[in-house]
């Protein structure tokens, strides 16, 4: 039986089903290997004061994070988000070199690094072994585990507490949230913050990015169902900010004091939240009701080109790119190959679609008509980088 992982109620409704859809970021080493497929579709809990969105079905977590093929640092505008980051925390945290900071789900060392430059001691706990190795190997120290308590004893032994934790798209990633919150608060100093981003639900009803649905998310928030999570839990949500990495996430504070002064942004984040409809069902519904018709649109575009004998090819192979192939339902007979500048994905293929990740400097680019664009949130910068070497192509967004 399923329940709500914000309120453990059990009254939850269907907003939008993918249909069976592979695991995003677990592409295939060659065309043949062999896959799973689950179910990919949203539920809202109905319950008054929560209306949390999560997966109906979640994945074991080994078999999405042990090996991993995102890494951060590939993307310069990420680099320079959380190098700002940093610059911005430290400063409003007076943070210095006694200071400590833990980053769960560190990745490769994205936000290790800006901190070690401004010479705060910081430490990662990052799960895929690839992706920590490279972290460790830049001198950017990272414990190879899952964030939970075992971990936080092991830290607190070594460093003692931590003045600030964070953990940046990843607290949308696990089914154990209560669990990360109750060992980040204790693994806190007593007026110690937690700072998370994730990616924010109402950006993704408004802007239809449902690409951003699939396994690894198991939940998509808003700020009503946060404040609602937060309820029962020794952390307490102070202050907010929207910000515009992946389509829209919102920056939420927390303090592991109960009595800190709540910030306005919190009540006017919610205001905007119930005026734009995320208490109504009729929101959702029609949200899915526009997935639907973009599918049918973006398909007939492909295939009216692919039956004018127009090459057609793609740009990037995000984690979102095999949500909307898989449920839109094309293949390398549509798209024959994408490219992706990370040398990790490259050879390797998009799970349930046959198309093969290539890197663009081994192809000629003259005779391709069409470049459909995978990353949507790159596409300015995508076409800015490649209008020379594609001259004689049309750029044109997935969906």
């Amino acid at each position: 039986k399923l329940n709500c992982r914000a309120c453990n109620s059990d009254q939850l409704e269907l907003v939008l089903s993918l249909g069976l859809s592979p695991l995003a970021n677990n592409l295939l080493s060659d065309n043949n290997s062999k896959y799973e497929k689950y179910p990919l579709e949203i539920m809202r809990c109905n319950i008054k004061d929560c209306f949390n969105v999560q997966l109906s079905v979640t994945v074991p977590p080994d078999e999405m994070f042990k090996n991993y093929l995102y890494v951060s640092s590939t993307t310069e505008a990420f680099r320079n988000h959380f190098t700002e980051l940093a610059k911005k925390l430290k400063k409003e945290f007076k943070l210095n070199k006694n200071s400590m900071v833990v980053d769960i789900g560190s990745n490769d060392g994205i936000f290790l690094e800006p901190l070690k430059n401004l010479e705060i001691n910081s430490l990662g706990v990052e799960p895929a072994i690839n992706v920590a190795k490279i972290a460790n190997n830049k001198k950017l120290e990272t414990i190879n585990d899952y964030f939970d308590k075992k971990v936080v004893e092991k830290i607190t032994k070594k460093y003692g507490n931590a003045d600030l934790v964070t953990a940046f798209n990843v607290f949308a990633h696990s089914d154990k949230l209560k669990e990360i919150a109750e060992d980040t608060s204790m693994l806190l100093k007593k007026d110690g913050c937690f700072i998370f981003e994730i990616q924010y639900f109402i950006d993704t009803l408004k802007d239809l990015t449902f690409d951003n649905i699939y396994h690894e998310h198991t939940n998509y928030w808003t700020l009503i169902s946060l404040m609602k999570f937060f309820e029962n839990l020794p952390l307490k949500i102070y202050k907010v900010e929207k910000i515009d990495t992946h389509g829209g996430s919102l920056r939420v504070y927390c303090s592991n004091n109960k009595n800190k002064k709540l910030d306005g942004s919190v009540n006017k984040i919610i205001n905007e939240e119930k005026k734009f409809g995320v208490l109504d069902y009729k929101t959702y519904i029609d949200f899915a009701k526009k997935v639907k018709d973009t599918k049918s649109k973006s398909v007939s575009r492909l295939v009216e080109l692919n039956k004018a004998n127009k090459n057609i090819v793609g740009y990037g192979a995000p984690a979102k790119s095999t949500t909307v192939l898989n449920y839109f339902g094309l293949d390398s007979n549509i798209i024959k190959y994408t490219i992706d500048d990370s040398p990790l994905k490259q050879n390797k293929y998009i799970p349930g679609t046959g198309i093969e990740i290539v890197d663009k400097n081994s192809l000629d680019a003259k005779s391709i008509d069409n470049v459909v664009v995978m990353a949507w949130n790159y596409f300015d910068l995508i076409v800015e980088q490649n209008k020379e070497k594609f001259s004689n192509s049309d750029f044109i967004p997935l969906k």
